[in-house]
């Protein structure tokens, strides 16, 4: 296989395996200003498509779907190693209608969970069904199910597996408040639990989140409009809080921490807006404060720190990725408005955070699909790009040392070192009292671990850095 390289210099790097699911092979990648990491293009697989899912010994999976007579949603899967492994699908033989897959999750046992819109109609087709199928880690399918009817105009979005393997659908359909936002729960053996539908006019379905407090967010935006709104339900199906009709020219995102916060962020309602407001709500969906940032952030997530990180554009109207860190009192950390460098990333697909609370963005440049990564402390790390298509999605593995994403019409693996956190000696993502723990019981001596300017002694030039990287 062809293989394309970036090297540098850098000391305490951890080795990890990072697999793209996208285009052919790599061709470029850009490293930002004392970028100290390496990115490999490792192996392209010609399979491709809309969604995908990583199960526990990091085999991807992904699907697609085919507009004709009797359209079936296809599941490919393929080893760590990038061998086809399977190719399956379910032949539903309704010539009036065609299916495509919204989104992909695996559960404890590698099941494949398969969520997909029924349409009906060819050159202006329409909304017909919902639909969630699970396969069985060999392809087998366990059961499918084709909701509320077979004909109720509703369609899904995405869908989510939770630690008892239970499987939630986020999508749109008929309800008691009219025409609106719902999530379904369903057991795994694929018994509807419960519905809820949002009665406060949040917007279409976007997005929706486990969160760390074990609650999901729900994002939605205005079919007409440029309005966002927001929701958070318990597992139980329970609404704990809602919050609709914010006036914003770019669509929201949410992100919740480990204490029941909420950070979600719009953008500006004026013209030309060259700042998104980043607004916490408590556990309650009280403001607790609301500030500007210059960014056109689009998606925001909360790191192991418990602080906010938002993604986007560097201003309206404009091309690239754009990163932004606030603390938890609102407080501007960093911004790194220009992380892709010259390439101008556009179409932007998703975005992720590592346990080292580094950024990383799946987007593209219209003729290829790239993904971009910022380090936790704001500097670039990498830009790389796979010629022909963009990313739809991505997903890490289990252990994070995979990173995976699809789109176009092949698949691709990259081997990506990731630089640890300076001061996080545990390696649990944070710097804090426990890693001064060990850096003072380490004083003195030869300790690599502790010897973070790798002077061959612990002492208090290692203290100071340390301390520079505290985060809490």
């Amino acid at each position: 296989m062809k293989r394309s390289s970036i090297t540098m210099s850098g000391a305490r790097v951890r080795r990890a395996i990072v697999g793209i699911a996208g285009v052919a092979i790599a061709s470029s990648a850009f490293l930002g200003t004392g970028a100290q990491a390496q990115v490999t293009v490792d192996w392209v697989a010609q399979d491709g498509g809309l969604a995908l899912a990583v199960d526990s010994v990091g085999s991807v999976s992904t699907s697609y779907g085919v507009q004709n007579p009797g359209g079936d949603i296809f599941v490919t899967k393929h080893d760590i190693d990038g061998n086809l492994l399977w190719q399956v699908s379910f032949d539903q033989t309704d010539s009036t209608k065609w299916e495509v897959p919204t989104w992909m999750a695996t559960d404890s046992e590698d099941n494949i969970l398969v969520s997909g819109r029924r349409f009906s109609g060819f050159s202006n087709p329409v909304s017909a069904a919902s639909v969630l199928m699970k396969f069985s880690p060999s392809g087998a399918l366990l059961w499918r199910k084709v909701y509320e009817s077979d004909f109720d105009g509703s369609s899904t979005r995405r869908c989510l597996v939770d630690a008892d393997d239970n499987i939630y659908v986020l999508g749109i359909g008929s309800g008691p408040p009219g025409f609106v936002t719902k999530v379904k729960k369903f057991a795994p053996d694929g018994s509807t639990v419960w519905t809820y539908f949002n009665a406060a006019g949040i917007g279409a379905p976007i997005n929706f989140k486990l969160t760390p407090d074990n609650h999901i967010l729900i994002v939605g935006r205005g079919i007409i409009g440029s309005v966002n709104g927001f929701a958070k339900i318990n597992l139980d199906g329970q609404e704990i809080w809602s919050l609709a009709g914010i006036n914003s020219l770019t669509v929201g995102d949410a992100a919740g921490d480990a204490f029941g916060n909420t950070y979600i962020v719009n953008g500006k309602y004026v013209a030309n807006p060259t700042q998104s407001l980043i607004r916490k709500l408590g556990p309650g969906g009280t403001t607790v404060w609301e500030q500007e940032y210059t960014i056109t952030g689009t998606r925001i997530e909360v790191g192991t720190d418990h602080r906010p990180v938002v993604c986007g554009m560097p201003s309206s109207g404009s091309f690239g990725a754009a990163f932004l860190k606030a603390d938890e009192n609102g407080t501007q950390l960093w911004a790194n408005l220009d992380a892709d460098g010259p390439l101008g990333l556009l179409l932007h697909a998703q975005m992720l955070m590592d346990n080292e609370n580094s950024a990383y963005l799946a987007a593209g440049t219209l003729f290829e699909m790239a993904v971009c990564k910022v380090r936790a402390d704001g500097s670039s790390a990498w830009t790389q790009t796979l010629p022909g298509g963009y990313a739809n999605a991505m997903a890490f593995s289990d252990d994070q040392s995979a990173l995976y994403v699809v789109g176009g019409i092949t698949t691709a693996r990259l081997i990506n070192d990731l630089q640890a956190l300076v001061g996080d000696i545990n390696g649990d993502g944070a710097v804090n009292a426990a890693d001064l723990g060990i850096l003072l019981g380490a004083w003195g001596t030869r300790d690599a671990q502790s010897d973070l300017n790798d002077d061959g002694i612990v002492d208090a030039a290692d203290l100071g850095l340390l301390l520079g990287a505290w985060t809490g």
